[in-house]
């Protein structure tokens, strides 16, 4: 419970300042496992990595489902906490955040700015906790 509570606030605290706090650089990334709402879709679970100190989204599910096909990759919106209390059960989500989705356009054509793309919204609601980092140096 400490842990998911911990892990909500995080993601809320460094959403509202924009940067994660000092000596918690290490935990701004967070692996989500939850639902997809997007579109007139039904909901979808999905894995999605949250990077707080770039404001981006990452989800491998992208080729699991022929709606996400080729949304991988976007930009976080906004978080917040997420739970629901039934009777004495306690939801175990703990986090709700809106991000836009890109792929690249396989019918706009390309501008000299660059390639053109395509952007789905989409609602998360579900559990992030942090990601830890492997060390990349052995240990004498």
């Amino acid at each position: 419970m400490a842990v998911r509570t911990a892990a909500a606030l995080l993601l809320s605290i460094v959403w509202i300042s924009g940067s994660a706090p000092a000596g918690l650089a290490g935990e701004a990334t967070f692996r989500c496992r939850g639902t997809l709402h997007f579109g007139d879709a039904l909901p979808r679970a999905a894995t999605v990595f949250v990077d707080l100190s770039r404001g981006e989204v990452f989800t491998p599910d992208c080729r699991k489902y022929p709606h996400l096909d080729r949304y991988c990759g976007g930009a976080l919106l906004d978080v917040a906490d997420h739970s629901y209390q039934f009777g004495g059960a306690l939801s175990r989500e703990n986090t709700k955040f809106w991000a836009d989705l890109y792929r690249p356009s396989r019918i706009l054509p390309a501008s000299t700015a660059g390639p053109a793309t395509e952007a789905m919204r989409v609602l998360f609601l579900g559990r992030c906790e942090p990601v830890h980092t492997r060390r990349t140096t052995p240990l004498k």
